[in-house]
């Protein structure tokens, strides 16, 4: 069986959409060592289930939780992408916040050296067909939920300056490392 751990910020409406209801998804709105995913992972690892994630390039992912926080109503709605970037998020006293804003390989470090398979987002049609193929499942319908009108919209290259590039890194170096992204902005 395939086991999909859900991340935020990463496609995960899309794939869970994918997935659809004969395929397991952890809840991303809790942390994997917390109820009910603890329980279901256990069960996953049991049956020895196929474990994959969805990642994301962090200068990406980055935009989409401060639209998450202003639409969520988690920070004013005038807060700026710096303010967001400076925001202790770990302050609030929702874990739905900071499972949305807490690094991925944070997220995912109880089940790190478990998964089998990390999708690269930018790379999402192309693995999911290859999961098709891998387990022999029929070809299913990769929709586009939830997404962002920041994307049409925002060139990611001149969105970053060096300051923010810093406090990116300063939050998100470790996934930049974890999931072997570039650094530099220019490679978005």
């Amino acid at each position: 069986m395939i086991f999909y751990i859900r991340t935020a910020k990463t496609a995960s409406s899309t794939v869970n959409d994918w997935c659809g209801p004969e395929l397991s998804v952890t809840f991303n709105q809790r942390f994997l060592d917390h109820e009910p995913n603890e329980k279901n992972i256990k069960i996953g690892l049991e049956r020895k289930d196929y474990l994959f994630t969805t990642v994301r390039n962090p200068f990406t992912r980055a935009p989409s939780q401060w639209q998450q926080a202003l639409k969520s109503n988690w920070i004013k709605k005038d807060t700026s992408f710096d303010d967001f970037l400076d925001w202790d998020f770990r302050s609030s006293q929702s874990e739905h916040i900071d499972t949305h804003i807490c690094s991925l390989t944070e997220y995912l470090s109880p089940l790190l050296c478990k998964i089998n398979k990390i999708i690269k987002i930018e790379n999402l049609e192309k693995e999911l067909r290859y999961l098709e193929k891998k387990f022999n499942l029929p070809e299913r319908r990769i929709g586009s939920f939830n997404q962002g009108n920041y994307r049409k919209e925002m060139d990611y290259h001149q969105f970053y300056s060096p300051e923010r590039v810093k406090k990116l890194m300063k939050r998100y170096e470790e996934d930049f490392d974890t999931f072997q992204y570039s650094k530099n902005v220019v490679d978005i």
